[in-house]
């Protein structure tokens, strides 16, 4: 257990959290898409949106001892679908392909009301059917922008601050101007990697920055092969952990505060 675990702020900036599952294999639709399935998906998810068809390129390459070993490479085109699932007010979706099942979290409540849901269907996924999960990936994004919060240097730790711009930008004249200012770090643990990028991203990018908004977003991941539900759902937990471990280290007990109290 990590000594942030069992923080909940009330007031959060998580403008999204993505949790996605990338097949090693393509799973045929008759074996992905079954009525037990999706009835699992639908205690949580009880909008289904419209299907997407969607067409996957795989490429073999072989190489021929009769041509002096030079490789022959062909490709085949699989036809598959995308599937859509919402919940009631449409702010949280999941969405399930051959390749891949992905959720999309726009109303974030916390890790374990979200996990629980997730488990559920990976479960279920799992039953009865031998998938082999080559990525395993969580993502928290938080957008602080000014409309909602009065951004300040004491809110972050001093390298994070550095890059935060706390005057509005201006149109100027001169030439060059700035449009995004973003910086990235990459850290590692174990299987897991984590990427984090920081500063002013700019929603209105690639025009000119008129306005500030400050975004931290961490994205952590492991490319080990995975072949169980459990270990999906620890792998994910994992991310989680590691990803709360280095917000806290990022932000002041000023911005604990706000997130605590509200402004």
């Amino acid at each position: 257990m990590s000594e942030y675990e069992q923080i909940c702020y009330p007031h959060t900036y998580i403008n999204q959290v993505i949790i996605r599952l990338d097949f090693l294999n393509y799973c045929p639709s008759e074996v992905l898409f079954t009525e037990d399935f999706e009835k699992e998906i639908k205690k949580y998810f009880p909008r289904k949106n419209k299907d997407q068809l969607l067409r996957f390129n795989s490429f073999n390459v072989m190489f021929d001892p009769n041509n002096n070993g030079m490789p022959n490479a062909n490709g085949t085109t699989i036809e598959g679908l995308q599937k859509e699932y919402s919940t009631a007010d449409g702010k949280n979706k999941l969405f399930l392909s051959n390749k891949f099942i992905a959720l999309e979290v726009n109303a974030y409540v916390s890790f374990e009301e979200h996990l629980k849901c997730l488990r559920s269907c990976v479960l279920s996924l799992f039953s009865g059917r031998r998938i082999t999960v080559a990525r395993t990936g969580i993502r928290y994004i938080n957008i602080y922008d000014q409309e909602k919060i009065k951004l300040q240097k004491s809110f972050f730790s001093d390298d994070i601050a550095a890059s935060l711009v706390v005057k509005k930008t201006i149109q100027d004249s001169e030439y060059p101007y700035l449009i995004r200012s973003m910086h990235t770090s990459e850290y590692r643990s174990d299987s897991l990697v984590l990427n984090f990028r920081y500063g002013m991203f700019n929603p209105e990018y690639p025009n000119i920055m008129t306005k500030n908004s400050f975004v931290l977003d961490y994205d952590c991941f492991s490319e080990e092969i995975i072949e169980t539900s459990d270990l999906v759902i620890e792998t994910i937990t994992q991310g989680h952990s590691l990803i709360q471990s280095l917000f806290e280290k990022n932000i002041t007990d000023s911005m604990r505060k706000v997130m605590k109290n509200g402004l």
